[in-house]
């Protein structure tokens, strides 16, 4: 596997390993665009990060921030995602883990807040074949055109969250705040007037493999985490079918090789933001 180029993908932060689930004095290997690295933790509980084939370039940077291990191999002009929930007391963190999937990480953050697949694919919880229509919702690109926002977002759903006892329409804020990185803003089913977040780290292996950390921030003190979790992993594994089968594994951003729909309009977006970025990594910008 070679390290990539794109400097663009380089100067990225990406979060690489949970905190808790390497032990003091401990270490694991994992790859990064391309990139293989080692992750150290001292006896001190300090993390520090190697390029695992003998390279004597500088160490990539490192951070921990939201309880993962965050490392970039560029030199990234901004900070990592500030995410000020992790600060405010009131809600629940529940770690969903990590997983991997066989396709680009572009792929899987659009999957992510494609609104038009609930009905099909989540039947049952997020959607049903009798509300498959995405009600209208508005496109934004904030902070410089830095991050992306699909906000205004609804749909009805039989079974919103662990916590959820029937149906409800459920209204919904996605953030893009990296091509890597994805938070939704969700009703909280147990506070009214507050939002529960899920958010995906996505770790890109190479260009067509990556691995999704995932966590949660709920108002659900009732639910024990298993059980949570047991509802979460179900819907990323219909979602991680859904992105075996889909091809090319990199995600198109030539307008005439997918054909939108209305209900499309967060994805378009997403790739056209994308396309301007510059990034390659990741990407299928063939026209056929």
């Amino acid at each position: 596997m070679t390290r990539t180029n794109d400097q663009v993908a380089l100067d990225e932060w990406y979060a690489v390993a949970f905190t808790a689930e390497i032990p003091k004095g401990s270490s694991e290997t994992t790859t990064l665009l391309g990139q293989n690295l080692t992750i150290h933790r001292g006896w001190d509980g300090a993390f520090q990060c190697a390029l695992s084939d003998g390279a004597s370039e500088t160490p990539p940077l490192l951070k921990e921030r939201y309880g993962f291990v965050w490392v970039s191999l560029g030199r990234p002009s901004h900070d990592i995602v500030a995410i000020a929930e992790f600060e405010q007391s009131g809600r629940r963190f529940i770690h969903r883990g990590r997983i991997g999937v066989p396709s680009s990480g572009q792929r899987v953050i659009e999957n992510f807040f494609d609104l038009s697949h609930f009905s099909f694919v989540h039947t049952g919880t997020l959607g049903g074949y009798d509300s498959a229509e995405v009600p209208k919702y508005s496109v934004e690109y904030r902070e410089n055109d830095r991050e992306l926002w699909a906000v205004g977002c609804s749909f009805v759903q039989p079974k919103a969250s662990a916590a959820a006892g029937g149906a409800s329409t459920i209204y919904y804020d996605y953030r893009i705040p990296s091509p890597f990185i994805s938070i939704i803003y969700k009703d909280s089913l147990v506070k009214v007037g507050k939002k529960d977040l899920i958010g995906l780290f996505v770790q890109p292996h190479d260009e067509e493999s990556c691995t999704v950390h995932s966590f949660a921030l709920v108002h659900d003190e009732q639910n024990s985490p298993a059980h949570i979790l047991h509802f979460y992993h179900e819907i990323f594994a219909q979602d991680r079918s859904i992105l075996l089968h889909q091809r090319p594994k990199r995600l198109p951003v030539h307008p005439r090789r997918e054909i939108p729909t209305i209900s499309d309009a967060s994805s378009i977006a997403y790739r056209r933001w994308l396309d301007r970025s510059g990034l390659q990594f990741g990407l299928d910008r063939t026209s056929n």
